[in-house]
């Protein structure tokens, strides 16, 4: 009740103090992470006996890690009054932060990896235009998570977030079809 999804962070959800923390947490980032890791098992299976699948593989599994991290380390209760106004982030909260942007700095290496990987050093038929979904999806991705980091501007800061962290999962599903096949 009360929570606004357009203007508050998913975070908010599962902060210290909501009544949804334990469900947001365990089923929405901790799980969600799981599933990460899991697809970057996936990843190893079908990419691992090269030495940039092994990287790729690593650099998912790390994303999820620090998605996981987000549901151990809950972030402090939303503060509407603004920051002059609000108390400082507690060491759990800040941890919670730095666990929330993490993944961005694993994933996106590892489609840029992987796009090199099908397409210019095993020439993968199957995989030959990856790159422009991977692309489209990253440059959206890269858009809304600077949009959505900019605490200046926390209008409509849950809808940048909501997509940033959407697309990016959107390019997991693709992936994971393209690789089955």
């Amino acid at each position: 009740p009360g929570y606004d999804h357009v203007n508050q962070v998913i975070s908010d959800l599962g902060a210290v103090g909501s009544p949804a923390k334990d469900f947001m947490n365990l089923s929405g980032f901790m799980l969600f992470g799981i599933f990460i890791i899991a697809f970057s098992i996936g990843v190893y299976a079908t990419r691992g006996n090269s030495f940039m699948g092994k990287i790729i593989s690593v650099l998912f599994a790390v994303a999820g890690i620090g998605i996981f991290l987000v549901g151990i380390f809950p972030s402090d209760p939303p503060c509407m009054q603004g920051p002059r106004f609000c108390p400082p982030p507690t060491f759990i909260g800040e941890i919670h932060s730095v666990a929330s942007f993490a993944p961005y700095f694993f994933f996106f290496p590892a489609f840029i990896l992987l796009i090199i990987d099908v397409n210019l050093l095993r020439k993968e038929e199957s995989m030959k235009y990856y790159f422009i979904p991977a692309a489209v999806l990253g440059l959206i991705t890269a858009y809304f998570a600077f949009s959505w980091a900019d605490y200046h501007s926390p209008t409509f800061q849950g809808l940048t977030q909501r997509i940033a962290i959407g697309t990016p999962f959107l390019l997991l599903m693709y992936t994971s079809v393209k690789l089955y096949r």
